[in-house]
């Protein structure tokens, strides 16, 4: 073979959750070092890198999907997270093609749900002109997190990152919040989005960082979007955080409250950073956890 072929794999995956059908729309992928303090800091690093090699991974490098999904109940089309847009380079910001190629035009989405305002989750809602992508949807958010990031001061004193970063983080916010401020509307746990899909808390990682409850003919899926970002280090010891947790004491303790959750309720999950296409299920692994990526449906 004189050349590897190039061309990106599927970006599109379709599922159902009873009657609705959703939609997985890969925005792409990024790399990142796996060093420390980003990655698990609580670990030694022999630990990190004994949790990469038993899961056949590297230990030098972490690949994270970004998975936006559409859920379709048959009246209203909600879109989860919008991606990078054109903001972390060019392995990302692929949604509006896939939604295309799922057989959508961004015109037919009626809501939008934004999990969190990360710039891999809300970097796909302003244009490069700086024009809502969405015009025509109902945006949701939760109100813990406009009010984190739209306030004098968001505290981002216990993220393990750069002084810069940091800066960039809140400047975005507060631009595409700004100018998208009568796109969004407020919501609360328990909120109802569309008939069917249900706001669950699941904060630490930001403030108002928002779990969703899909419901439909007695079948049920969680989807819980940066609760775990890599599929062997925050499962393999839960306590592991990240860099950009706001808060990763409660990040840590959220995710094990509802992981056990998940794991008691054998429940179906979806998560936006884990292998495309992000679906499958928790399970209980001596004091931690284990990923188990559901079967690929051919249809």
């Amino acid at each position: 073979m004189d050349q590897l072929k190039t061309t990106p794999n599927a970006g599109t995956y379709r599922f159902s959750v009873g009657n609705f059908q959703l939609t997985v729309l890969s925005d792409g992928y990024g790399n990142f070092p796996a060093t420390q303090p980003t990655w698990a800091p609580e670990a030694t690093a022999e630990d990190l890198k004994q949790a990469l090699e038993s899961a056949f991974l590297p230990t030098d490098q972490l690949t994270l999907s970004f998975n936006p999904i559409l859920i379709d109940n048959g009246k209203d089309l909600l879109l989860c997270d919008t991606g990078s847009g054109k903001l972390l380079g060019p392995s990302t910001g692929r949604l509006l093609q896939q939604i295309q190629l799922a057989g959508y035009q961004p015109d037919q989405i009626t809501s939008v749900f934004l999990s969190h305002a990360h710039v891999d989750h809300l970097g796909g809602l302003l244009s490069e002109e700086g024009r809502p992508v969405f015009s025509s949807a109902q945006h949701f958010v939760h109100e813990r997190e406009w009010s984190f990031w739209t306030g004098k001061n968001p505290d981002l004193s216990k993220q393990r990152l750069d002084d810069q970063t940091k800066s960039d983080f809140i400047r975005l916010a507060q631009k595409t919040f700004g100018t998208m401020e009568k796109n969004f509307k407020l919501v609360a746990r328990g909120t109802s989005l569309i008939d069917g899909v249900v706001v669950q808390a699941a904060p630490g990682h930001t403030p108002g960082h928002t779990a969703l409850r899909i419901q439909s003919d007695k079948q049920e899926l969680v989807h819980i979007f940066d609760l775990a970002q890599h599929l062997v280090i925050m499962f393999k010891n839960p306590s592991w955080t990240v860099a950009f947790d706001t808060d990763p004491a409660l990040a840590a303790d959220t995710r094990k409250k509802i992981f056990n959750e998940l794991v008691e309720n054998r429940t179906r999950v979806f998560a936006y950073h884990l292998p495309f296409p992000g679906i499958g299920h928790v399970a209980k692994e001596e004091d931690g956890f284990r990923w188990i990526p559901e079967a690929w449906q051919q249809t």
